[in-house]
């Protein structure tokens, strides 16, 4: 039954990656800690080597329809690194409860954001769209920074601020900014998985599961999002999401 549980939690964070170009770490995260039990710092770590090949195989799917933007990648990894470094040897002296609830209002926060944009009308929607793209500025470094302590902090491969970011700064269309994160998360989560390693926050037997069951499910849902209209996307992505994110949050606020 764990292994089958592990497989499922595998193929669901292989999906939601490829996607939503998020890693699948921060949905694995609440998927570990409550259908498997992991304590809370093992939750969160141990699906970040699973972020690796998770990412590569979105990113290959994305980048066979030219969707990855590699010079906008570069300069949030620049960033966001140093940044993960940080964030991970953090997690060492937080709380497990205030890591917990954390991740689940990050969820929140992301999810609503998209959401409100998605509910809008499909015209205004496209309106948004045809709005010329934006220079990486002094907006878009902070954005990364956050998105790199995030990704050691949650250890949730800093997709979910960088997916935002990309779409509202740069205006990039949102398939460009899932392949984009995907690109950006399948090198931010290497400083992570270093520093959580030494921190003895990963189980290896779950994490090589994981690692194993993402690969094709990632690229599935990398190529299911090729597919689909940019509209269409974003409202799948906040209201997945935004389930995800009430259910953890009550989970935990139930147990203080």
């Amino acid at each position: 039954m764990h292994l089958f549980v592990t497989i499922v939690i595998g193929a669901i964070i292989g999906v939601s990656s490829g996607m939503f170009g998020i890693g699948g770490a921060l949905l694995a995260t609440p998927l570990l800690n409550v259908w498997l039990l992991l304590p809370a710092k093992l939750a969160l770590a141990t699906p970040l080597p699973a972020a690796i090949p998770s990412s590569i195989s979105g990113s290959i799917a994305y980048a066979r329809n030219r969707l990855v933007r590699y010079q906008v990648g570069l300069r949030a990894v620049m960033v966001a690194m140093p940044m993960t470094v940080v964030g991970s040897y953090l997690t060492k002296v937080t709380p497990d409860v205030v890591l917990m609830v954390a991740t689940g209002l990050t969820l929140l926060f992301v999810s609503w954001t998209f959401l409100r944009r998605g509910l809008r009308k499909d015209s205004e929607l496209e309106a948004l769209e045809a709005l010329p793209e934006r220079a990486f500025g002094m907006e878009a470094y902070l954005a990364c920074a956050v998105a790199g302590f995030m990704s050691g902090f949650l250890a949730i491969g800093g997709g979910m601020v960088l997916v935002p970011a990309f779409v509202k700064i740069l205006r990039l269309p949102m398939k460009s900014a899932l392949a984009t994160s995907l690109f950006c998360v399948a090198l931010l989560a290497l400083p992570g998985v270093v520093v959580h390693a030494m921190l003895e926050h990963i189980d290896w037997n779950v994490a090589l599961i994981l690692s194993i069951a993402v690969i094709p499910m990632s690229y599935l849902g990398a190529r299911i999002a090729t597919r689909l209209r940019n509209v269409t996307l974003e409202r799948i992505y906040g209201g997945v999401m935004m389930l995800f994110a009430i259910y953890f949050i009550t989970v935990h606020l139930l147990d203080l």
